[in-house]
């Protein structure tokens, strides 16, 4: 197995079993080094393991309070530096408290205690007895080394999560702008995206004479209108598995059946449709006039893609698109006119009544239909 494929596993391991493992590592560490450092007046004592198997545990709530643990894995090694215990290089049983806390962003006290674990002894031995300090110094120098590179350890996991957390940032803000898959193919390709689906359902809803009510605000209540509003039909169209396309202005789009198709999307968009009409009927605008909204629907082929390289978006051509946005601009308000196109998706579930063939822009007259409510 090579590093990359064990650290993608380890990844997704528990944190309390990372901890664990952290922690068995550590105890096994600090007894080597107990047992193999030189001996002073005797053979290690019990209570010399017990002070490193201390320091182990405590490294198993590292994530939750990482200075605690720091500061009482040091209180715990002067301590047992302070007994008549083989010596050990102090990074030893401090690696995993100083790595976490420098990581953690506890950068001043892992310096403070890194300086005086390693400095300690030289300060001493300089107060006490100056001719040891050559002695002492050459000792020291070890222990500063592995310090120092605990430290850096340290800022480069603090460094790995400051890119880890604005990727996942840059991640829900491109997911918040294209679908999870087109996000994805997007990251993996330099190439156009797009695709040709022969059977989605497109809606277009618009509130009428919004422009001309909204006038008589001020412009951030007309935008925290909207935004609340549409708000609420972002939470439908994920209850309903729709994709919202975009909105323009005060004009809400949304489609059924892509980027990944399903069956019923016709369906679905009807759903919604009545969903939205009903969210629409419960509110007022800041004035307190009751909202109102067109809704139009079409079921056919279209394209779907990516289209620029600033601010991109995507984006529905076709036909279906443009015929979907004429039953709302050329319907009625409070009503939800679809194509006959839909008509024959729906008509076996839901009532709809005729509303007759009906100029359309560029279309000539067409059959179209108001979609009333599902069959009881």
């Amino acid at each position: 197995m090579d590093v990359a494929s064990l650290h993608r596993r380890l990844r997704h391991l528990p944190a309390p079993v990372i901890d664990a493992g952290l922690a068995v590592a550590l105890a096994a560490a600090i007894a080597v080094a107990i047992s193999v450092a030189p001996e002073q007046d005797g053979p290690p004592g019990a209570v010399a393991y017990a002070m490193g198997l201390t320091i182990a545990a405590l490294s198993l709530f590292r994530r939750r309070w990482p200075l605690a643990v720091l500061l009482a894995s040091a209180a715990t090694l002067q301590l047992y530096n302070l007994q008549d215990n083989p010596g050990i290089f102090a990074a030893v049983p401090l690696s995993v408290a100083l790595a976490t806390a420098w990581a953690a962003g506890h950068r001043a006290w892992s310096l403070l205690i890194a300086a005086w674990v390693g400095g300690s002894p030289l300060v001493y031995v300089t107060l006490v007895n100056p001719e040891l300090r050559p002695q002492v110094l050459a000792a020291s120098v070890p222990d500063l080394a592995l310090l120092t590179a605990v430290l850096l350890l340290g800022e480069a996991v603090r460094t790995r999560r400051a890119l880890q957390r604005e990727e996942e940032k840059s991640e829900r803000l491109l997911l918040n702008v294209l679908p999870a898959p087109i996000a994805d193919r997007l990251k993996r390709t330099d190439g156009v995206i797009a695709d040709a689906f022969p059977d989605v359902t497109v809606l277009f809803a618009d509130l009428v004479d919004f422009t001309r009510q909204s006038q008589r605000i001020a412009p951030e209540r007309m935008v925290q209108v909207l935004n609340d509003l549409f708000s609420a039909f972002d939470e439908l169209a994920r209850r309903h598995g729709l994709e919202k396309i975009k909105t323009i202005g005060d004009a809400y789009m949304v489609a059924g059946g892509l980027p990944e198709p399903r069956p019923h999307h016709a369906e679905a968009v009807a759903d919604m449709a009545l969903a939205i009409r009903a969210e629409v009927a419960r509110r007022s605008d800041p004035a307190g006039e009751p909202l109102a909204v067109r809704i139009g629907i079409d079921t056919g082929p279209v394209v779907a893609g990516v289209i620029g390289t600033q601010r991109f978006i995507y984006d529905l051509w076709g036909d279906t698109v443009n015929t979907a946005s004429r039953m709302e601009s050329q319907g009625a308000t409070g009503c939800i006119q679809v194509t006959d196109r839909t008509y024959r998706r729906l008509r076996d579930g839901y009532r709809l009544q005729r509303r007759g063939p009906i100029p359309v822009k560029g279309k000539g007259e067409m059959v179209t239909w108001f979609l009333l409510g599902r069959e009881e």
